[in-house]
């Protein structure tokens, strides 16, 4: 039987169309971004993490080239290790992208109960924003200042919700309660920023610690009064600080808003993601918005980001004591 012959020219087409498939693989990097980039905000939405995810994913959109749509995408749970451990198993295509709480999410290596998340693996791609923390209380509670905590201390434990270990909110509960001598405990589990305000306007618990931003936005509504402020200089009309309660280290805790990636995200496509992002920082329209929601803006690039997380993984070192 006579084998099948292939002519030359077939081979040769066959050979031009694979060398120009192989030729078109290199250049796929350079479609970035092609399709709709996931936003995560890391806990259940109603909170400043969800109102800096939606506001950025509307102002990046016009510095992507070509601009594609950019859509919220909420991952409650665990203080925001939910939304860590998606990002560290999604593809390193910067499709998904999202917001993690810094510098809350280094305390998980000191949980003894649970294996801690590997943040070190990160693509940390930019800094939005940067906020102190407050304590607030029921509109109306009895609780107006630092005295009457220690007081109410005395005779039982002073009650915080959290959003649970490896939250901010945790960590700065702890660092608050510790340096003011408090005999206090902490209600975990609530999936974010709002119901753990909500259980402090309920009277659930006695109090509660997240950043002034998001604070001030409940307070506005009546539920909650923001009586303490992690700060060294003046916050308002009945506010302590950490200054006037002779606490300087409580000022420097803040809550960051650093956006990373899944691990071995290209460095091209880091270079895009951060370079919209910062750029949107620096609009009018950002900065009108930061105003109205009571936050700072404090845009940092991935290089600037980096060593901010490197900082804040030292100062959770630091008060590791409180976390055993």
């Amino acid at each position: 039987m006579q084998k099948p012959q292939t002519s030359r020219r077939r081979v040769l087409q066959g050979m031009g169309a694979l060398a120009a498939t192989c030729a078109a693989w290199p250049a796929r990097a350079d479609l970035f971004p092609s399709q709709t980039i996931n936003f995560i905000v890391p806990d259940s939405g109603g909170g400043s993490f969800d109102a800096y995810v939606r506001k950025f994913s509307q102002l990046m959109q016009p510095y992507l080239t070509p601009s594609v749509n950019v859509e919220p995408l909420t991952i409650p749970g665990a203080g925001g290790q939910a939304a860590v451990f998606n990002l560290l198993h999604d593809a390193p295509d910067g499709y998904n992208i999202g917001m993690v709480n810094v510098p809350g999410l280094f305390t998980a290596q000191y949980n003894k109960k649970h294996k801690p998340l590997d943040l070190s693996s990160l693509t940390w791609v930019a800094n939005l924003g940067r906020e102190s923390y407050g304590v607030a209380v029921s509109a109306t509670s009895d609780i107006h200042g630092i005295d009457d905590l220690r007081k109410l201390s005395k005779t039982r434990k002073v009650s915080f919700s959290s959003t649970g270990f490896g939250s901010t909110d945790y960590f700065a509960t702890r660092v608050f309660s510790t340096a003011l001598g408090l005999n206090f405990r902490q209600v975990l589990g609530y999936t974010g920023s709002s119901p753990t305000m909500i259980a402090v306007a309920r009277g659930d618990v006695d109090a509660v610690v997240h950043s002034l931003a998001t604070l001030e936005a409940m307070q506005s509504s009546g539920l909650i009064r923001v009586i303490f402020a992690f700060q060294d200089h003046a916050a308002g009309p009945g506010i302590e600080t950490a200054a006037s309660v002779g606490q300087p280290e409580l000022a420097e805790i803040y809550q960051w808003r650093p956006v990373a990636a899944p691990p071995a995200v290209p460095a091209d496509i880091v270079k895009t993601l951060a370079g919209a992002l910062v750029a949107a920082a620096g609009t009018p329209d950002a900065a009108a918005w930061a105003r109205t929601a009571g936050t700072t803006l404090y845009p940092l690039d991935a290089a600037g980001t980096l060593a901010m997380v490197q900082a804040q993984r030292a100062l959770v070192k630091k008060w590791k004591f409180v976390l055993a």
